[in-house]
C-alpha cells in the first residue's frame, strides 16, 4: 500500500533557503534543520512522493548502498512523524509526483540529521499580543 505524507498544519511551519530547511513546531515552541540529503527528503515527502519511492528517488541521485540509504530515509521519515512534523496524508491521497531532474550530485550520500532545537521555545510559545509585559514589551513575558 503506498502511502502519502503531509505536512501537520497548522502546527508546522517551513521555508527552504541555499538547501536548508528550517521547520517550526508551533505546538511545542521546537525549531529545526535539515539540509543537503534531508531538505530533500522533505521536499519528496510535502510533494506527494510516497513512502516507498522515497528511497528509490534519493538512491538515484547518489552513489550509496541501497540498503544504507533506505535505513537512512526510513529512520528520518520516522522521526518526523514522530516529532509530529509529517503526518500521513489521507488514504487515497497519494499524487504522483513527478521525478524532477534526476542528476547525481559531485558529492557522496551523508545520511540526513534532524538537528532539534529547543532553546527558544518560550519564545516561540508566548503570545505575542496576549502574554506580553505591556510596560517591557516583546521579547519579556508577562510575570505569572
Amino acid at each position: 500500500m503506498l502511502r502519502a505524507f503531509t505536512i501537520n498544519e497548522p502546527h508546522v511551519v517551513h521555508e527552504t533557503i541555499d538547501g536548508e530547511t528550517i521547520l517550526i513546531h508551533l505546538g511545542t515552541g521546537t525549531y529545526y534543520s535539515l539540509d543537503g540529503v534531508g531538505a530533500e527528503i522533505w521536499g519528496l515527502a510535502i510533494a506527494g512522493v510516497s513512502d516507498s519511492d522515497l528511497a528509490t528517488r534519493i538512491e538515484t541521485r547518489y552513489e550509496a548502498e541501497s540498503g544504507i540509504v533506505a535505513q537512512s530515509v526510513g529512520s528520518l521519515v520516522e522521526e518526523l512523524l514522530q516529532e509530529g512534523l509529517l503526518a500521513y496524508a489521507p488514504a487515497g491521497a497519494v499524487s504522483v509526483a513527478q521525478p524532477g531532474e534526476e542528476q547525481r550530485p559531485a558529492s557522496e550520500f551523508v545520511a540526513p540529521v534532524l538537528h532539534k532545537y529547543t532553546d527558544m521555545q518560550e519564545f516561540m510559545l508566548v503570545d505575542p499580543i496576549h502574554d506580553v509585559d505591556a510596560e517591557a514589551g516583546w521579547p519579556h513575558v508577562k510575570a505569572g
